[in-house]
């Protein structure tokens, strides 16, 4: 009975350990979680006011939970470092991270781009950026979206969270009824994620985001360049291709190139009934 009891204990001790791991993880989520909508409360009280500290936030729990926010069953990047292989070390990784981001000496990998083929037998590319790139893209992107959901108008609908395809067709289809619509126009706007201008992309960002930190990381991603087998190029426009942080910067962009002038410049001067929605580059605005 001796050995029996005694194995008990053992079970007991280490399922507590692991318990305790858990509970703290789960704490420290709720922290950042906590710390995060204090940024959004932030944002909706002061509406014109440019952030200017939060690079400082971004510590080795925050990029812990910037890892477990990140989909692990990629491909690897061009470091050729999987999701595996980074967690089996990650604590240690995180914390040589965090020291390079302090530092300023963090340098973004280039984005790996392979191409797949559409149904229509025509290819598009796929970028691939570095694993741990990726966590620091998640982090910097966790700091913004608070910010711009407040920015963000309701007819936007892409890459946001609680939002979706369906919900986007769901509120054509509710306009349409209500404002008796008669024409509808689909627009796309090409190549939008190749061809944002990285000058006037940065001045947007820096209405509401003027910390010299992030403003920092983001002109490394825009500069990181793209590696295609063993061509290495550095595109002058356009944001990462399959980075994580590229869909909130296009959101960005779109809002104030596209979104707010319809709003404040091309609505008001419509005759007739008419609204618009978006997701992503695809949008439908639709008139009497």
């Amino acid at each position: 009975m001796a050995p029996k009891a005694t194995h008990c204990r053992e079970g007991e001790a280490g399922y507590n350990v692991s318990l305790e791991r858990t509970m703290g993880d789960t704490l420290r989520s709720q922290t950042i979680s906590s710390d995060l909508q204090r940024i959004a409360q932030q944002a909706a009280d002061y509406p014109t006011m440019a952030f200017t500290t939060l690079a400082h936030k971004i510590d080795v729990p925050f990029l812990r939970e910037a890892h477990r926010r990140i989909r692990k069953n990629g491909a690897a990047g061009t470091d050729d470092v999987t999701a595996k292989e980074y967690a089996e070390n990650l604590e240690q990784n995180l914390i040589t991270l965090h020291a390079r981001l302090k530092s300023g000496v963090y340098k973004a990998p280039p984005v790996k781009r392979i191409w797949i083929k559409k149904e229509d037998g025509k290819e598009r590319p796929i970028g691939i950026p570095a694993f741990e790139d990726k966590i620091v893209q998640r982090s910097v992107e966790m700091l913004l979206s608070p910010i711009y959901e407040h920015e963000f108008y309701d007819f936007s609908y892409g890459f946001r969270r609680g939002r979706s395809q369906h919900g986007a067709i769901a509120c054509v289809r509710e306009n349409c009824i209500r404002q008796n619509i008669n024409w509808i126009i689909s627009a796309d706007i090409t190549g939008l994620f190749d061809n944002i201008n990285h000058a006037m992309l940065k001045d947007l960002i820096r209405q509401r985001v003027n910390d010299g930190a992030i403003l920092r990381l983001i002109g490394k991603w825009l500069n990181a360049g793209v590696m295609e087998g063993d061509i290495l190029t550095y595109p002058d426009q356009g944001t990462p291709q399959g980075g994580v942080i590229s869909p909130i910067l296009s959101n960005i962009f779109l809002h104030y190139v596209l979104d707010d002038w319809f709003a404040k410049a091309a609505l008001p001067r419509m005759k007739g009934r008419c609204f618009i929605v978006r997701y992503a580059d695809d949008c439908v605005p639709r008139a009497l």
